[in-house]
């Protein structure tokens, strides 16, 4: 299954104003972790399977894992 990616329009915001290879890095790790969130994020803290860490190359976020409506917040 997958998973749809909801970035609320602060965190868009932010995301436009990154340097060009981070705006990449955290969309490829994004995109990878819409297939299979789990297998493409680590825990963030203690495993809950919900907050995940997601990185790639320039950037690391932290994302909120949405089983039941499958989908993946990025949070701030």
């Amino acid at each position: 299954m997958t998973y749809r990616l909801n970035i609320p329009t602060d965190v868009f915001d932010t995301y436009k104003q990154l340097p060009e290879l981070a705006r990449r890095d955290l969309a490829l790790a994004l995109i990878d972790a819409q297939q299979d969130p789990l297998s493409y994020s680590e825990p963030y803290g203690q495993d809950d399977g919900i907050i995940r860490t997601v990185a790639q190359g320039h950037v690391t976020a932290v994302v909120l894992l949405g089983h039941d409506t499958a989908t993946i917040v990025r949070s701030h």
